[in-house]
């Protein structure tokens, strides 16, 4: 009786290559309840009721039975295999022991009366040598839960054991790496944060980041390893998720430029509530099952349709020319596919791997995070430039000319070296408003703006003093040098007739000279640039269109 259950048995055996590996997928055989003696070969479990575990998370053929529940079934090596072989195996919500040929070679969790269910540990355990000889051997995995709705096993993985820790260390790696990015990232949205406190955008991402470093560092194997006698690591994970769409969903608005009043604006608030309340219930939920049911049902869905509704903000910000439009849009496709992928894995639409339901959306949120840190770090640049620059003219504002004039009096005093200022001003410009209007005096500002930036050179500090004054500060620059120098700003803006609207006008400018020689007494800011007016004056005294000093 016992030669015809084996040869039963072997009609639906493993079949492991000498240097491959293979996912113990099924036919199992189980039977609920608990005995020692069902890890024995000998043991015959010709009336146990069988089971096809086809993926993780699968319930289609899975027992529904609460407490012990045994697995067995067979494998068979055709030779001796090339390296040691290992196991692994990830369960949810349940403890769990293996056994080969009657000897156990390894476990996750704790049994009765010290019961400790852990949930998708990575562990590989290696297979004893004497297993390892050509022919029939059988598994057999014991089970326990208090689940309302046991969760069975997923695929048995029999592979090299060098195999199996390579990719757990890989995993590790990965994990850690994007970890240590996500962290950078954040350091540098929490410094964007502290130099604009109003752009709270910025706050938001760094909480996104930030969250997100901790939700992958509790991914990590060797973490939930560490965890998993103390800490329900599945727990951290949902909340940790959660709290990242939470603090991304109410960042939103600031990332991808939404008015404050619109649709979008109170939808992708509504969805950063609806996200912020998942956090307790990660917590609060008594069993595996129920979180599992979230995670499922709700978190994954919730990500899949909060990164279609990024990919429609985005690509409304590509339509608006939005700076780093492109950039959100591409960085928000990634996402919704990771998040469709791992949805439709968790539902059994698709076959999974060993690896897990998520490694995808891991790689997408990577893809995701570094589009939305380039898009910030483009607009606090953004920012910046527009605080040292006259947006209509693209010269220094005169704040920033001013505090380089305070500078470089100090800096032409220390090293004894001269120092001039240059008061510029465009000859009848009210006339220009009136007969141009006033975007045609913009339009005039602006080029005007534009060939003085040409003439002037690099280490010459040039920016709008205020309305059609401009002010250059020339290091290193004594009175001959200085008179050259306002010769080319004059000659460069009145070479060429500006087009402004309806008629082309040629523009003419005035220059006052104040020089500083680099002696031990050095003026203040307030004096050279009020000499430098002083003289501009008197160019617009002696009939305009000149320079005096």
């Amino acid at each position: 009786m016992f030669n015809l259950l084996v040869v039963l048995l072997l009609q639906a055996r493993w079949a492991v290559p000498a240097g491959g590996a293979v996912a113990l997928e099924g036919p199992w055989r189980f039977r609920a309840g608990d005995s020692l003696a069902w890890m024995s070969p000998a043991y015959n479990d010709g009336r146990w009721t069988l089971s096809t575990l086809a993926a993780p998370w699968s319930y289609r053929s899975a027992p529904r039975t609460r407490g012990f529940v045994w697995f067995r079934g067979w494998l068979t090596l055709a030779a001796v295999p090339d390296a040691q072989l290992g196991a692994i195996l990830r369960t949810d919500g349940m403890a769990f022991e293996i056994y080969v040929d009657g000897m156990r070679i390894g476990g996750v969790g704790g049994f009765p009366p010290d019961y400790r269910a852990r949930t998708v540990l990575p562990v590989p355990f290696a297979i004893p040598l004497a297993s390892l000889a050509p022919g029939p051997h059988l598994v057999a995995i014991r089970t326990y839960s208090t689940e309302s709705r046991v969760v069975p096993p997923a695929p048995l993985v029999v592979a090299p054991l060098a195999d199996l820790l390579g990719r757990v260390r890989r995993e590790d790696l990965y994990m850690f790496g994007a970890a240590v990015l996500f962290l950078g990232l954040a350091a540098y949205q929490l410094f964007f944060w502290a130099r604009r406190r109003e752009a709270r955008e910025h706050l938001y991402v760094f909480l996104f980041c930030g969250t997100l470093a901790l939700l992958f560092l509790n991914w990590m194997p060797s973490v939930r390893l560490a965890l998993s006698p103390t800490v329900d690591w599945f727990r951290l994970y949902l909340a940790f998720g959660a709290t990242a769409a939470a603090m991304l969903a109410l960042g939103a608005r600031g990332i991808f430029d939404i008015e404050p009043d619109s649709l979008a604006a109170r939808g992708t608030a509504a969805l950063g509530v609806v996200y912020g309340l998942l956090v307790p219930l990660a917590f609060l939920l008594p069993e595996w099952s129920a979180l599992r049911w979230m995670e499922q049902y709700v978190f994954n869905v919730g990500v899949a349709a909060g990164a279609v509704v990024l990919v429609v903000l985005s690509a409304a910000a590509r339509r608006r020319d939005l700076p780093y439009g492109t950039t959100l849009l591409a960085g928000s496709f990634a996402l919704a596919m990771a998040a469709a992928h791992d949805v439709a894995l968790s539902w059994g639409w698709i076959p999974g791997e060993w690896g897990g339901a998520t490694i995808v959306t891991q790689y997408g949120a990577v893809a995701f995070v570094l589009s939305v840190a380039l898009a910030t770090a483009g607009r606090f640049a953004d920012t910046q430039t527009t605080a040292l620059y006259d947006r209509l003219t693209g010269l220094y504002r005169r704040e920033v000319v001013m505090d380089a004039l305070a500078r470089e009096i100090r800096r032409a005093a220390r090293i004894h070296q001269p120092l001039t200022v240059l008061m510029l001003d465009i000859d009848h410009f009210k006339v220009v408003n009136d007969s141009l209007g006033h975007q045609g005096g913009d339009r005039v500002l602006g080029e005007v703006g534009r060939r003085l930036a040409d003439a002037g050179r690099v280490v010459d500090w040039v920016g709008r003093y205020g309305g059609e004054e401009f002010l250059a500060v020339l290091a290193g620059t004594g009175g001959a040098g200085a008179h050259l120098a306002a010769e080319r700003f004059r000659t460069a803006v009145s070479a060429l007739p500006i087009g402004a609207g309806r008629a082309a006008r040629t523009v003419t400018l005035s220059a006052g000279i104040a020089a500083y020689d680099g002696g031990e007494e050095w003026p203040t800011s307030e004096q050279l640039v009020g000499a430098a007016d002083a003289a501009l004056y008197r160019a617009k005294n002696a009939g305009r269109n000149c320079t005096s000093d």
